[in-house]
Order: C-alpha cells, then sequence, then structure tokens
C-alpha cells in the first residue's frame, strides 16, 4: 500500500518540476574531452602517452580539492 501511494505523489511531483535552459552542459563538455584526449592518445606509443601525460603533469597546477 505505501509503494503505491508513493509512486502516485512522486508522479504528481514530476508533474510539477519546471525544465531548466542549460548554458554550461557539464556532461556534454565532459564527453567531448574525453574524446578528444582518446583520440589523441590512439595514434601515440605506450612511451609517448606516459611522457604526454608527465609533461602535462608539470604544466597543470589545477589540483583536486576535498
Amino acid at each position: 500500500m505505501a509503494i503505491g501511494n508513493w509512486r502516485f505523489v512522486h508522479q504528481e511531483n514530476l508533474k510539477d518540476m519546471k525544465t531548466i535552459e542549460k548554458k554550461f552542459d557539464a556532461v556534454n563538455f565532459m564527453r567531448q574531452q574525453r574524446d578528444k584526449l582518446s583520440h589523441k592518445l590512439s595514434k601515440m606509443t605506450k612511451a609517448e602517452v606516459i611522457e604526454y601525460f608527465k609533461m602535462r603533469k608539470k604544466e597543470t597546477t589545477t589540483r583536486p580539492s576535498a
């Protein structure tokens, strides 16, 4: 009984949701960057890939934050 009632309430909440126009699509951007990098790395040997990431590590100052 509770599950059936929950579904009804959930469906009502979905009807009230508004569509928001995005200015920046993070998922699409991530996919584009991944495809671009995959294309670049696919033309390299294993040693070249390792050297590429060593150079990128020196160039990039962005660090993950917790």
